[in-house]
């Protein structure tokens, strides 16, 4: 792979990174968009109980995602890591 055609994908998981850690930033936030797809109703009308399920869900799925990330990040990097060993013994 050549260096453009490497920088489509690291973008992309940068920029994945960057909107799931969105959410771990300002969960009540997250909680106030996504309200109505979880429970069909406003915010504000949701009882405490269930505005706290609903961030702690959304948080746990940010982590999630950041973990998933990181784990992409790792493979990269040692699949990255391997290629170059692969290249630079064939050159010598």
């Amino acid at each position: 792979m050549s260096r453009p055609s490497l920088l489509l994908p690291v973008a992309a998981l940068i920029a994945a990174a960057a909107v799931s850690g969105c959410v771990a930033m300002d969960p009540q936030g997250a909680a106030r968009q996504q309200s109505s797809t979880y429970y069909n109703q406003p915010y504000e009308t949701l009882s405490a109980d269930q505005k706290m399920k609903l961030e702690n869900h959304l948080a746990r799925q940010s982590n999630e995602a950041w973990r998933t990330n990181a784990q992409v990040a790792s493979g990269f990097g040692h699949l990255m890591q391997g290629v170059g060993v692969l290249v630079f013994s064939a050159r010598h």
